[in-house]
């Protein structure tokens, strides 16, 4: 189980490596790639976007939405259960640049629904 753990935290501090504000970051580009459905599906990217719409003026659901979701992101990358991802991503990510990427995070989500902003 130890090993699991080593494996996992490994992968995450190398995923997390590099500037991670810049949104070509392959983290981010995953990331993206989770929220649009590419990893779990149509219906991830529905309930996704549904809540993104409901939400989107909402910095504290928006907040927590991204928190929520880079950690099942990063869980299911690095195969290991998403409170341990948590605990290693903010073991590894000073706080002040956590607040800057979960920032650049929402912008991620966001842009997710941009095309749907005119429908509103």
């Amino acid at each position: 189980m130890e090993n699991n753990r080593d494996f996992a935290k490994d992968r995450i501090a190398r995923d997390l490596q590099g500037d991670l504000m810049d949104d070509n970051h392959a983290t981010r580009r995953y990331f993206r790639c989770w929220l649009d459905g590419s990893y779990l599906g149509e219906e991830h990217y529905r309930a996704n976007v549904a809540f993104l719409r409901d939400n989107s003026h909402k910095p504290r659901a928006l907040r927590s939405f991204v928190i929520s979701e880079f950690c099942q992101y990063t869980a299911h990358d690095a195969d290991c259960s998403t409170k341990y991802a948590q605990n290693v991503i903010t073991e590894i990510i000073p706080h002040r640049q956590l607040e800057r990427l979960n920032n650049a995070l929402i912008g991620d989500a966001l842009d997710l629904i941009a095309e749907y902003e005119g429908d509103a």
